[in-house]
């Protein structure tokens, strides 16, 4: 059965781009919905428990398969479930890199915000926003592989939606550069800013490139120190 959210680049005029609209209002919901099952589950739980499955497998298919190569059946098969059952749970594998995508994002604002609550020190508060950043890569490698590498694929609303995520969360980034900076005397211009985040960011996000957890669990904290010192120290050397 053809797929009617990949026909024709999405040109449907006015009503297609309402039920796309709705379609991303949707997703948004199924993903803000999800929590991680504490007890014996209600129906509702037992559906939101049964995405976040989903999602997880969805996103190890993604990250051996690359998201172009993968299909529904092959992500059917890793979580377990039939082929069609998966369709009474989302629409299509654009949705799923959307929700993963979008899961990603929140979890590392969450976590941030989290950390860097415990204090107003400028250096401290980067020093956490580079651990509680690395620390989520490190527990979710395929979800951060397909992220990094496949976020990209999305298109529409599905696109805008996450592009404006990985902006905010850039924001946040670039303010805790300037904070430090200032901290430290120096002065940051608009370009020097956004050169330092975007190779802070290079330096984390392709993490999973190299990183082997058999090998470098027990360094975690000193990958951690070290990102830390690579950025701090181009700054303090201004």
């Amino acid at each position: 059965m053809a797929n009617p959210f990949e026909s024709d680049k999405w040109n449907w005029g006015r009503k297609g781009r309402e039920l796309r609209k709705i379609n991303a209002q949707q997703a948004a919901k199924r993903v803000a919905s999800i929590k991680p099952p504490s007890r014996a589950l209600a129906q509702d739980e037992r559906y939101d428990a049964n995405i976040d499955h989903i999602l997880r497998s969805a996103a190890a298919v993604f990250a051996e398969k690359s998201f172009g190569l993968a299909s529904i059946r092959d992500i059917a098969a890793r979580a377990r479930i039939s082929f069609p059952r998966i369709y009474y749970y989302l629409r299509n594998k654009e949705e799923l890199l959307y929700l993963i995508s979008r899961r990603a994002f929140e979890q590392l604002v969450a976590l941030a915000d989290e950390r860097m609550s415990a204090t107003d020190d400028p250096e401290e508060r980067l020093r956490l926003f580079i651990r509680s950043h690395l620390e989520y890569h490190m527990g979710n490698l395929a979800e951060m592989k397909v992220l990094v590498r496949e976020a990209d694929s999305l298109t529409g609303r599905y696109a805008a939606d996450i592009t404006r995520l990985k902006r905010e969360y850039s924001r946040i980034c670039r303010r805790l550069l300037e904070g430090y900076a200032a901290h430290r005397n120096k002065t940051l211009d608009r370009e020097q800013t956004r050169i330092l985040t975007s190779l802070l960011f290079g330096a984390m996000n392709w993490f999973y490139t190299w990183y082997d957890p058999a090998r470098d669990y027990e360094q975690r904290s000193r990958i951690m120190d070290e990102c830390f010192r690579m950025i701090a120290g181009t700054l303090s050397a201004r």
